[in-house]
């Protein structure tokens, strides 16, 4: 039996579409694989560079290098690896590490909080002043290192008491030299990756 155009035309016609393969990408174009283990690798060098530590006098703990790391990860790579990086890797440290142990466990709880977070702002304001980038990035570096220190003060003060206040008297004199570090680094590290921002 014939269909007339008038029917054809009020008809639903359903078209089955093969399956789409959708990829989640970055801001540059990176896909998922690409950046989970680009997550993975900041992690790591978080964890490794968190690692190579110098032991400061009792009650305080170790001073490294991993803030530096955690700078220079947070700019390159933005706000959401970032935060996964710096967190995750500094509170593996506090878990386990080769030279102590896992001495500072007690931290862990604190640390993927506190790094989460400051590598979060970290990412998410390094173009806070859009014209000005070394000002940006200068400038969140203190922002950062600043809810750093006092975040850790205030959870030393409720875990140790008073003692905590020796926090205060180191954290934020090595944060400057981590600081001053950091600027002529990653130059260095943009200018061999020929590249601002990974992410």
């Amino acid at each position: 039996m014939g269909v007339s155009s008038e029917k054809l035309k009020n008809s639903i016609v359903i078209t089955i579409l093969p399956p789409r393969r959708i990829t989640v990408k970055g801001a540059l174009g990176v896909s998922s694989s690409k950046l989970i283990s680009l997550a993975s690798v900041m992690t790591a060098l978080v964890y490794v560079t968190t690692s190579i530590s110098v032991p400061m006098p009792q009650p305080l703990g170790v001073w490294h290098i991993g803030d530096i790391a955690s700078f220079v990860v947070a700019f390159l790579c933005g706000p959401w690896i970032g935060a996964f990086a710096c967190g995750v890797g500094a509170m593996l440290f506090d878990v386990w590490n080769p030279l102590w142990g896992g001495a500072f466990a007690s931290w862990a709880p604190a640390t993927i909080v506190i790094r989460g977070f400051m590598g979060f702002m970290l990412g998410k304001l390094r173009h806070i002043f859009p014209r000005r980038p070394m000002l940006s990035e200068l400038t969140v570096m203190i922002l950062a290192a600043t809810q750093k220190n006092v975040s850790y003060f205030l959870y030393d003060y409720f875990i140790r008491g008073p003692a905590a206040f020796l926090d205060l008297v180191t954290f934020f004199p090595l944060s400057a030299i981590d600081i001053i570090v950091t600027i002529p680094l990653l130059a260095s590290v943009r200018k061999a990756l020929k590249t601002d921002y990974v992410v």
